[in-house]
């Protein structure tokens, strides 16, 4: 099925280490931008398990009369899913989220993040909405999602940390330091990362809390 619209995009990379690899994903999401500066894009969904998702878009060339522009106006990418915008908050949970953070369970390391212009819907994606509970992004869902798992395990003791930081022009910010009374992001305290002897890389600074 090929969809044309005009909207803009949010790339989110789900990494979960040795057991599944890296997933790309690209979620739609509506603008309010005339057309004429956006383009149009066209999605094609794979016609075989072994085909990618693929999107490509068209940019309207610009240039002034009597002058010829060769610039590309169409760029075609791959990913391993692409979300339309009548994706839920819960669909996309399920599709990149679920099962990075089994894995996790099992003890391997795993990553989720999302890239995209400023106002594509990362912090939407990831954080979620204040309007309705379910508009709950990445980040609830995913401590409800651990919780879940450990109601089921009784047999087992669990201990979970949480720390929440903002990574802004190459600094760290710790968001969840209770010593501190922020209005500005300059004013938060910094996260620091260190590198150990075995080349591991630390945060240093960082708020941790015990979730209960």
């Amino acid at each position: 099925t090929t969809f044309f619209k005009k909207k803009l995009t949010v790339v989110l990379c789900a990494v979960s280490m040795v057991k599944e690899g890296i997933k790309i994903f690209c979620r739609v999401r509506p603008t309010s931008l005339k057309p004429d500066r956006i383009g149009s894009y066209f999605i094609k969904s794979p016609e075989s398990a072994k085909d990618s998702h693929a999107i490509s878009f068209q940019i309207p060339k610009t240039g002034n009369e009597g002058l010829v522009n060769n610039r590309k106006d169409i760029y075609h990418f791959k990913f391993n899913q692409i979300f339309q915008t009548n994706t839920t908050q819960d669909e996309v949970f399920t599709q990149v989220a679920s099962s990075v953070i089994d894995n996790v369970i099992e003890g391997y390391n795993g990553t989720i993040f999302a890239y995209g212009q400023t106002g594509s819907g990362k912090t939407f994606t990831m954080t979620g909405g204040t309007e309705k509970y379910t508009d709950r992004g990445i980040i609830p869902r995913t401590i409800s999602y651990i919780f879940d798992y450990f109601k089921k395990r009784s047999d087992l003791t669990f201990t979970l940390h949480i720390s929440y930081m903002e990574i802004y022009n190459e600094h760290g910010f710790d968001l969840l330091s209770a010593e501190h009374e922020a209005c500005k992001l300059e004013d938060l305290p910094r996260v620091s990362l260190l590198e150990d002897s075995q080349g591991e890389l630390h945060f240093v600074t960082s708020s941790h809390y015990f979730m209960t």
